[in-house]
């Protein structure tokens, strides 16, 4: 009786989203006895209405009785390992692993540490003022640019448009009317004058640096001094440089492995078992060997070598999949061979230097879908991997703030309310309804969409849409990543033999 009245008060209200929902399987029995399917036709429900009125067989029929039961059963698993094209795993004889938030996922101390390291810089060799701001971890995002042109820290969706709303000079939120006055109209950026005029900021390293960018730009505004944005993103950007390479991040992450690096729960059995599943199992990263023997020492032990087939360090990617050089082996007793590695120098487990994918397939026989690759990096570490025809998966730790976020009741609601909106634009501008209405329903959308923007990050919403775009960061991940997860263990969970299966998303507004 229940659903029957919640039925009828749809009908009642007309909504197009919340009939569609209603019209799941456990409401289609209710919806046809009242009749649904014309309504839901009429308001562009036709795929509901069709399973509403649908005589064919439940595929579980074509099911073993036992496994149907199980199905029955057994709730429905959450999704942890997402989808853009379809996998097998039983047909990828190797994976690989880059290191830096991969292998190993580093706490915010760590990039704390590079901001405060790089201001150090600044100020003492760089003789820039006391710069008294501290690491904010809440005000950065993965997937943004600095244009070096205007100053401005910016998102961008799929389309290449300024996102609104989310733009910043230095601290200061910039309003549309100025975003139109340094960009236009559309908001465009050219993808040369990205290239040209732009700095990217697409793995967590770099929200540091992006951080201590933004305050540097607002020291120069509040003290009234004129500045070069592109004099200051150099300058920003050699002392993170100066940061990775000096040798004091190695040496804190070794004095303190617990502090900087989060453990992995079961990481040696989970790699274990993919490696009794026929799997081979390899690491290449651009990080020094002495780095890497740090922070894998502290995951595995001191033999975690053991737990790999293949260690290439200080590869050079992207670069490495397109140049023709030869590895380097280091010798048991810690020197590097001078000779080109062969073949036997893998069978000895002797670490890697350099080299190129030339090689690696001359050493091994791996080669394409028989290869996947997992990285954190979209464009160092995967896009120039899946276009030489490895598979790849994305690591995006971001991703499990972004789904608790959007299950919460606050969410759907605003969620919801702004679906709800989207339809009455639509449908009250077909039956004439003047430009005041559709002015005031565009502002209510609006600031409904503000409100679901800031509850992923209160600066620059969420790291994959904004309004109803998706970024370009979640757009690079869509053409690069095969498959993308937050941790590496829910990957490796479904290493043997699972299928991974895309979910069928729509690109256009058209598509059913």
């Amino acid at each position: 009786e229940a659903v029957a009245a919640r039925a009828a008060s749809l009908l009642r209200l007309g909504g197009a989203v919340a009939l569609r929902r209603a019209s799941s399987s456990s409401s289609a029995s209710v919806l046809r006895r009242f009749g649904a399917a014309p309504m839901l036709r009429r308001f562009g429900g036709a795929v509901a209405a069709r399973r509403a009125a649908s005589s064919a067989p439940s595929l579980t029929s074509l099911l073993p009785p036992a496994v149907a039961a199980r199905l029955r059963d057994a709730p429905p698993e959450p999704e942890m390992v997402f989808c853009n094209r379809a996998l097998r795993m039983d047909r990828v004889k190797a994976i690989g692993f880059d290191y830096d938030y991969t292998l190993a996922s580093y706490t915010s101390d760590l990039n704390e540490l590079i901001y405060d390291k790089a201001k150090e810089h600044l100020t003492e060799r760089s003789n820039y003022p006391p710069i008294e701001t501290s690491y904010d971890k809440t005000f950065a995002v993965r997937g943004l640019l600095f244009d070096r042109r205007h100053g401005f820290l910016v998102k961008l969706t799929y389309a290449r448009a300024v996102s609104g709303d989310a733009a910043f000079l230095g601290r200061r939120r910039l309003g549309e009317d100025e975003l139109r006055r340094a960009y236009g109209e559309a908001l465009h950026l050219d993808p040369d004058y990205v290239t040209a005029h732009c700095s990217r900021f697409n793995d967590i390293f770099s929200l540091s640096e992006a951080c201590l960018l933004a305050d540097v730009v607002q020291l120069a505004v509040d003290r009234g001094i004129a500045f070069d944005a592109t004099a200051l993103a150099e300058d920003v950007a050699q002392a993170v440089t100066w940061v990775h390479i000096n040798g004091e991040l190695h040496d804190a992450v070794k004095a303190a492995p617990a502090r900087f690096i989060h453990p992995i729960l079961g990481f040696a059995d989970s790699l274990a078992a993919a490696r009794r599943s026929g799997k081979k199992l390899f690491i290449l990263t651009n990080s020094p060997l002495s780095a890497l023997d740090t922070g894998m020492r502290y995951l595995l032990g001191d033999d975690w070598r053991d737990a790999f087939d293949l260690v290439v360090a200080s590869s050079r990617k992207p670069t490495f999949f397109s140049r023709d050089q030869p590895f380097r082996a280091v010798h048991a007793e810690g020197f590097t061979k001078w000779a080109r590695a062969e073949f036997r120098d893998v069978e000895k487990r002797r670490p890697l230097l350099g080299g190129s994918l030339a090689e690696l397939t001359r050493i091994t026989g791996w080669e394409g879908r028989e290869v996947l690759y997992v990285g954190d990096h979209v464009h160092a570490d995967l896009r120039e991997p899946r276009r030489r025809g490895w598979a790849t998966c994305a690591i995006v730790r971001e991703l499990e703030t972004e789904i608790a976020v959007a299950a919460t009741e606050e969410y759907e609601h605003l969620h919801e309310r702004s679906s709800e909106a989207d339809d009455l634009l639509k449908r009250c501008q077909a039956l004439g309804a003047g430009s005041e209405t559709l002015d005031a329903l565009e502002a209510e959308r609006e600031a409904l969409r503000v409100r679901q923007r800031r509850l992923f990050n209160e600066s620059f919403g969420s790291v994959f849409r904004h309004r109803a775009d998706a970024t370009a960061y979640a757009f690079a991940v869509k053409q690069h990543a095969d498959l993308y997860t937050s941790r590496l263990e829910h990957l490796l969970a479904g290493a043997d033999e699972t299928r991974f299966y895309p979910t069928r998303c729509k690109l256009l507004p058209h598509d059913p």
